[in-house]
């Protein structure tokens, strides 16, 4: 073998371990194929789900139903899956896009839909921006749908739900006349509330209005709620002594009513000669005008005229001794009636 040969077959050796190795680090994923990168200048940004699961390699990302980017690489960061998306350096997104995961169809592969926000914001999402995780949604996996909808066919939930509106039915009575019955009856009931819905507002505002002072006033509610276990168990210490007292207030009254009751006629006799001067207190005018206008005319009209012509004049027609009778002589009769009233407590 000549010197030449060997020359090119080490230039062949080094092309085919060249080529292997380029070979091994290939990533079909990069390939530039159709739908797997975005034509023209591009920026990047960052979207973080709380599951990325089903999601494909190079998935598309759209806007509005229009693609305007696709899906670079998938990092996990923490707890959090973070999607780097290249998007068309045409299309601008608000600060405040939110972001799903979505499906085309029931069997059809995962990409990601950027949605406009109802209030967008003027900025727009920049190179090296993020979407937070409060503005994404995971995706709902098929295999879950199905899986519910398998536990509804195949877990009874269709036999409990028929057994359940026989029971319904058969709860109703058979006789056509009480069926009328019951739908009058309810008719009667929806009447009145349709013609009360006045009271019914009524009551609603002021269930309102005491759901919101209880909420007003959650302070005194979580008071009562740490201090009432101990309160009430204070309580529950000192209930026995009240029992108690009020079975000696018992015996007490018991006592009282052997003592006011033999007495009971004397009492109604002492209340019959208090009740007229009560009345004559309560209905006399203690007005300081009306009492003054009536001592002015007692003086005026009565005394002065009296005292005017030199006062009371006695008459003295006939003069004899006592002739000793009881109850006769004045004298006889002044201390009985002196020993009357000292008998009424009128004198001492």
């Amino acid at each position: 073998m000549t010197r030449r040969s060997v020359r090119a077959l080490g230039v062949l050796l080094g092309a085919l371990v060249v080529s292997l190795t380029a070979a091994c680090s290939l990533d079909p994923t990069r390939l530039p194929v159709p739908g797997s990168y975005v034509p023209g200048d591009i920026y990047k940004i960052k979207v973080e789900f709380s599951s990325v699961l089903n999601l494909p390699g190079r998935a598309k990302v759209d806007f509005g139903g229009v693609r305007v980017g696709v899906l670079d690489r998938v990092e996990l960061v923490g707890n959090t899956a973070v999607a780097y998306v290249d998007i068309s350096r045409s299309v601008k997104l608000p600060q405040n896009t939110r972001a799903e995961l979505r499906q085309a169809t029931v069997l059809g592969d995962i990409y990601i839909a950027l949605m406009p926000p109802d209030n967008p914001t003027p900025a727009s999402l920049r190179d090296g921006d993020t979407i937070p995780l409060h503005n994404t949604v995971p995706a709902d996996n098929i295999e879950d749908i199905l899986r519910g909808v398998s536990n509804l066919v195949t877990g009874g939930t269709l036999n409990t739900l028929q057994e359940t509106l026989v029971n319904f039915n058969s709860a109703f009575p058979k006789d056509p006349a009480e069926q009328d019955r019951i739908r009058k009856k309810l008719a009667n009931v929806l009447r009145d509330l349709a013609a009360n819905q006045g009271t019914i507002d009524e009551i609603l505002d002021s269930t309102e209005t005491v759901t919101r002072t209880v909420i007003n006033d959650t302070g005194v509610l979580d008071r009562l709620m740490a201090d009432g276990p101990s309160r009430l168990q204070a309580m529950s210490g000192v209930l026995p002594n009240v029992i108690q007292l009020l079975v000696y207030l018992q015996d007490l009254g018991r006592g009282g009513t052997e003592l006011l009751v033999p007495h009971t006629g004397d009492f109604i006799q002492m209340l019959s000669y208090v009740t007229p001067l009560i009345g004559s207190i309560a209905t006399a005018d203690t007005t300081v005008q009306l009492n003054a206008d009536k001592w002015n005319m007692l003086i005026r009209d009565k005394l002065i005229p009296f005292f005017a012509n030199g006062g009371p004049k006695v008459i003295v027609s006939e003069v004899h001794p006592p002739r000793g009778d009881l109850g006769v002589d004045p004298a006889d009769r002044a201390d009985a009636a002196v020993s009357a009233m000292r008998t009424m407590g009128m004198l001492p």
